[in-house]
């Protein structure tokens, strides 16, 4: 019944019903936003992909071709809008990083957060696919499992993109 209104309410998107997309929009974002924070985005990141996904609706409400519910077709938006997002800061990330680092002792109050900051630049240079496992796995403690279960992935899948993201941190932070 939620997908025939959906699909309803693309049509008249597609027809330039505002409206319309207030109410798509109003049915779906917190569930996409939530869906977004679980993989790792910031929420200045859950923003903007929410704002890039329903612009998109708006433009191309017409080109939905129906194969599937209304709500996978927005998160398979809301998803590729995260990974470009991604993608792009890492560009611009490793251009700035010509700068050379001074080593820092991390037992000192200054190391110490220059370890964190490096960690969390680290952390958010990983695609978000490895984030996401490494996240569920070393920062929620979920067992690998769980993680494979709240991922919807296989186990062996878990397992090597925790260990790529574990070896991709650690070379950045090195």
């Amino acid at each position: 019944m939620r997908d025939l209104n959906d699909r309803r309410t693309l049509k008249r998107i597609a027809q330039g019903d505002a409206d319309a997309l207030a109410d798509l929009y109003d049915r779906h974002a917190a569930l996409l936003a939530m869906r977004l924070r679980r993989n790792g985005a910031s929420p200045t990141e859950t923003e903007d992909v929410l704002q890039e996904t329903f612009l998109d609706v708006w433009r191309g409400a017409a080109s939905f071709r129906g194969d599937g519910a209304v709500a996978a077709w927005l998160w398979g938006t809301a998803k590729n809008k995260f990974a470009m997002q991604v993608r792009g800061e890492v560009r611009d990330r490793t251009r700035e990083r010509a700068v050379t680092r001074k080593p820092m002792e991390p037992e000192s109050e200054e190391g110490a957060w220059a370890v964190a900051v490096d960690a969390n630049v680290a952390l958010r240079n990983l695609s978000p696919e490895f984030r996401s496992a490494f996240l569920a796995v070393v920062v929620e403690g979920m067992s690998m499992e769980e993680a494979a279960d709240h991922l919807d992935v296989p186990t062996g899948t878990v397992k090597s993109r925790v260990h790529r993201a574990r070896r991709a941190m650690k070379e950045e932070m090195l």
